[in-house]
């Protein structure tokens, strides 16, 4: 039937038809996408107004008669003819229309130019017609930005906006620039690849949502560290500079290979999760501090404390964890008086004495100094009273902000 209402004087329209279907049983949705516009209908004049019927609805009052002065009265085979007819013309704001077929088998179809609402005394039941007006679609104005698509809901004149990937906000107005934007936007557990936009060019990272240890939300993955390189030891650059390292890594999970990220200064942060992987366990503690990014913390080199205690920090190393049991200065540039000794990017440092001038363990992130100062990731307890023996412990390490 559809084809057929496309034939006109023996030429086929080159239009294609998507959507024609009556919703809610009284919305009529007449959608068409023009293919070429440079054939034309036999009498057809295409016009501006076509491109208006990309997104132009109809409202069905069945058993009802606008009586105002016409536009025209056509004789079609079937409403989409009639619909058509009332978008091409800039005048027509409404149309009746028959209610039955004639004995030439079609339709008497009325443009007008008003509607229900600017002649309601003139409008009124009957049992020869139906009425239809045009109701433009609250995503005629393109209002979902950055590519999002544009959902209508008639009934309350409102839109959704379905957003892409990298984009969020009620018209995805907003980049996204940690996975807390998106575990937010969507309330997904689960983990995918995302864009975010963290400068001129996006970063590709593997966003882990829901809780895997740090507790539910989406975790922005910022470093991975191996314990037994050298790369992001204590005194590496990396930690005072925007300078990226194997970007691949932040695609993948907890795995070897290390990674520094755009994330590390472009994200901010109310939360950061810290895993260790020893053999083939994680675990993992969080630290509760707001900043705008990792960076903030740590690239000038200024102590930053915090307080989660020397058992919280043993949580990472397991039964094994062996720390001194005096200073325990812990935080953000963990630096004993004597820098040959026991320091961490981020962690605690540990003495036999009671003072923090020459600690002998650690446990944490980046770390360096005696007793092993190729270990950048893990445990080292010297023989100077640990609590639990001597340890040499390197882990893999993960940081994670939120």
């Amino acid at each position: 039937m559809l084809q057929e209402a496309l034939l006109h004087q023996g030429e086929i329209c080159r239009e294609f038809l998507s959507q024609f279907k009556y919703c809610n049983s009284n919305l009529v949705n007449i959608h068409f996408i023009l293919l070429d516009p440079g054939i034309k209908c036999a009498d057809q004049d295409w016009g501006p107004s076509d491109r208006a019927a990309e997104q132009s609805y109809f409202l069905e009052e069945e058993f009802h008669y606008l009586d105002v002065t016409q536009i025209r009265k056509l004789a079609i085979f079937d409403m989409f003819h009639c619909a058509l007819a009332c978008l091409r013309n800039n005048l027509c704001l409404s149309l009746n229309m028959a209610t039955s077929h004639g004995t030439d088998g079609k339709l008497w179809c009325e443009l007008l130019s008003s509607d229900k609402k600017r002649n309601a005394e003139n409008y009124h039941k009957n049992t020869s017609s139906h009425h239809f007006f045009i109701v433009r679609s609250p995503c005629s104005s393109s209002p979902c930005q950055n590519g999002g698509t544009c959902i209508p809901n008639f009934s309350s004149n409102t839109i959704d906006c379905l957003c892409k990937e990298s984009f969020v906000g009620e018209f995805c107005e907003k980049a996204v620039k940690s996975c807390k934007d998106i575990y937010e936007a969507n309330k997904s557990n689960m983990s995918k690849l995302v864009s975010l936009h963290l400068g001129s060019q996006p970063a590709t990272v593997l966003c882990h949502m829901g809780d895997f240890g740090c507790g539910h939300g989406g975790w922005t993955p910022v470093m991975k560290i191996n314990g037994n390189k050298r790369t992001f030891h204590y005194d590496s650059g990396y930690w005072s500079n925007k300078t990226e390292y194997n970007t691949a890594g932040g695609e993948t999970g907890f795995d070897s290979q290390e990674t520094k990220l755009p994330t590390y200064w472009g994200t901010s942060f109310s939360k950061i999760c810290l895993g260790m992987k020893i053999g083939g366990q994680i675990r993992f503690i969080v630290i509760n501090m707001k900043a705008s990014s990792l960076y903030s913390l740590i690239a000038d080199g200024k102590y930053r404390t915090t307080s989660l205690g020397r058992d919280s920090w043993k949580t990472l190393i397991g039964s094994e964890a062996s720390l001194q049991s005096d200073c325990n200065k812990e935080g953000f540039n963990v630096l004993c008086n004597k820098s040959h000794h026991s320091k961490a990017r981020i962690g605690i440092a540990s003495n036999n004495q009671d003072d923090c001038l020459s600690c002998d363990s650690r446990i944490g992130f980046g770390t360096g100094g005696q007793f092993d100062d190729s270990n950048t990731c893990g445990n080292e307890a010297s023989c100077y009273s640990p609590d639990n023996g001597a340890k040499h412990i390197k882990a893999r390490g993960y940081i994670l902000v939120h």
